[in-house]
C-alpha cells in the first residue's frame, strides 16, 4: 500500500478532530459516545493502513507449519 496523499492525511485528520469533539461533548455512556469512539476507531485504522508499508509476502513454506520430527530417546 501506499503512503497517504497529504490531503487524505489531512483529510482523516480533520475527521479525528471532529469525532473527537463530538465524543467529548456526548454524555458518558450514552449512544452517541459509543457511535463516536467507533468512528474515532475507524479513522485512526485509516490512518495506521495508509501508513503502513504492505507486508511482504512470505514464501509458501512459510503458510506450511513444519511436522515435529521424531527425537531419539536419550539414555537417562
Amino acid at each position: 500500500m501506499s503512503t497517504p496523499t497529504s490531503a487524505t492525511r489531512s483529510r482523516l485528520m480533520a475527521e479525528h478532530v471532529v469525532a473527537r469533539q463530538q465524543r467529548d461533548s456526548a454524555p458518558l455512556g450514552s449512544e452517541e459516545y459509543r457511535l463516536a469512539c467507533e468512528e474515532i476507531a475507524r479513522i485512526e485504522v485509516a490512518i495506521a493502513t495508509a501508513e503502513e508499508p504492505a507486508p511482504q509476502a512470505a514464501g509458501p513454506q512459510a503458510a506450511t507449519p513444519q511436522a515435529a520430527t521424531p527425537q531419539a530417546a536419550t539414555p537417562a
